[in-house]
Parts: C-alpha cells; structure tokens; sequence
C-alpha cells in the first residue's frame, strides 16, 4: 500500500519515529494499530450490552468467582450443570 501524506505530517512521523527509535514504517503501523484499538473500544462503550457484560465480568470477578484454564472451566461448567 502507498500513502501519501501532507509534507507537515510526513514531518510529524519522522520525528516521532526518531524519537521513539523506530522507523517510520513502524511508527505508522503502531498509530494505525491505536487507532483502530480506539475505534474498538468505543464500539464498546456504544454498545450496551457489551457494558453489562463487562460489569459482570468485573462483579465475578471481585466475588472471586473465576477460574484459570481450560480444565478449571470444565470443573466449572460441570459443578454448573449438576
């Protein structure tokens, strides 16, 4: 893919990029990386159920209600069903 940019922002990267010690190359995928993660995320937030689904994830958490690994979840999900 080529992208051509404003000489200003092309300026911008070149100088976040020697900054940061990258290559300008990497620092354009990692601001396209954080910005499509943002873009995630406020899909989140707009969806509420997704937000419930968080909440409960966070209230079993802090209950203590979670298990770790694949054989901890089966434990789970066969205590659930008896």
């Amino acid at each position: 893919m080529t992208l051509r940019l404003p000489a200003e922002i092309e300026d911008q990267l070149r100088q976040v990029a020697e900054t940061e010690h990258r290559s300008v190359q990497q620092t354009v995928l990692v601001a396209i990386e954080e910005y499509l993660s943002l873009r995630e995320t406020a899909e989140v937030l707009a969806d509420p159920a997704a937000l419930r689904g968080l909440a409960e994830a966070r209230e079993s958490e802090q209950a203590g209600d979670v298990v770790y690994g694949v054989e901890a979840a089966r434990a789970l999900l066969a205590e659930r069903k008896r």
